[in-house]
């Protein structure tokens, strides 16, 4: 077999082909609480140490779900947009895909036990990305359209008691209020940012220095060297006032972890703005942290073996010049599933 057929064949097992979890005889002997618990916290998926407090959490909301006969509930926020370094930018790639194929094997053990199944809930913070990294508004709104798509496409090829869902921020408050809440918070962030050490402004900057797109919404890139650095460490004021004002009752308030509610992280949960919630952290694909949203989605191939993973930017650029380019037949219509870059291994 080529390895155009190759791929093909095993994209398309992978994302027709569901298969059921096999309890063991240790499992059969757990009851579904402790069965369940296990299964979201098994070590095998989460990439970042459960804390008690984070396992007492799950644990009660997964014993609200089971007395209320209601499904497992994840949910899932994220950027919402496709990082503008990706070449398929600003739409979803491959990356997503593997996402959701991940999080139904994450989840798989539960629905062969738990009739009610698990709901996977996405949801879309891209409401402040054009006022914070300067993302085009059409481009997120390309990502998001094309998102949801998928989540309809894919949500047909999983067990009934298995449905994934998406919703955008801004389709569930009053974004212009939002936005006006978060800017008269900048002046308070920034006091409070001037007072910080050094080594905490550098550690605060981290992800704003790659994040912000100097040629978007607005051109960005005739500022000077000082007005840029002030951009940056606006970038980030804003984002953390965004999460203050997103959790207020008028906005999305806590519905990230109200009643059942189990907030999922990728590279966020290994943050130090994690370490306040310590929502449970895991893996976003089966051998990365990559936010898929960031990450662009390739195949690995290891002897016989095809192995999907999501990269980042540094990754790609080591390895871009070694990948080869197949093409896929008639999986997706969209100009990202055309084809999926491979790195045979030697």
């Amino acid at each position: 077999m080529d390895l155009t057929e190759q791929v093909n064949s095993f994209l398309t097992n992978l994302l027709t082909h569901f298969r059921p979890y096999l309890l063991t005889d240790d499992d059969k002997k757990k009851n579904k609480l402790s069965f369940i618990v296990g299964k979201l916290t098994r070590k095998k998926f989460r990439r970042r140490k459960l804390v008690d407090k984070t396992k007492q959490a799950i644990t009660e909301k997964v014993q609200l779900s089971i007395q209320s006969n209601e499904p497992i509930h994840l949910v899932v926020p994220f950027g919402g947009y496709k990082h503008f370094w990706n070449p398929s930018h600003p739409e979803p790639d491959w990356a997503e895909i593997f996402n959701f194929k991940y999080l139904t094997e994450f989840v798989s053990p539960i629905l062969s036990v738990y009739k009610p199944g698990v709901i996977i809930e996405y949801i879309s913070e891209d409401l402040i990305l054009t006022r914070m990294n300067n993302y085009p508004q059409s481009a997120l709104e390309k990502y998001s359209d094309i998102f949801r798509k998928l989540i309809e496409w894919y949500g047909k090829k999983i067990p009934t008691n298995l449905k994934f869902k998406f919703f955008r921020v801004k389709e569930h408050c009053n974004s212009q209020k939002l936005i006006k809440q978060v800017e008269s918070l900048l002046i308070k962030r920034k006091v409070e940012f001037e007072n910080l050490s050094l080594d905490r402004k550098i550690q605060e900057l981290h992800r704003s220095n790659r994040s912000l797109m100097w040629q978007g919404e607005k051109d960005l890139t005739t500022l000077t060297d000082q007005e840029k650095k002030q951009r940056i460490i606006e970038s980030r004021l804003i984002e953390l006032a965004y999460y203050e004002t997103e959790a207020k009752p008028e906005f999305l308030g806590n519905y990230l972890s109200e009643n059942n509610h189990i907030c999922i992280c990728f590279s966020y949960g290994t943050t130090h703005d994690n370490d306040e919630f310590e929502d449970l952290t895991i893996g976003s694909s089966y051998g990365s942290i990559v936010d898929y949203w960031i990450g662009r989605g390739i195949f690995y191939k290891r002897g016989e073996r095809l192995i999907p993973d999501i990269i980042s930017r540094n990754q790609y650029e080591l390895i871009k010049k070694d990948l080869k380019i197949v093409g896929t037949k008639n999986i997706l219509p969209y100009k990202n599933y055309q084809n999926i870059e491979v790195l045979i291994e030697v």
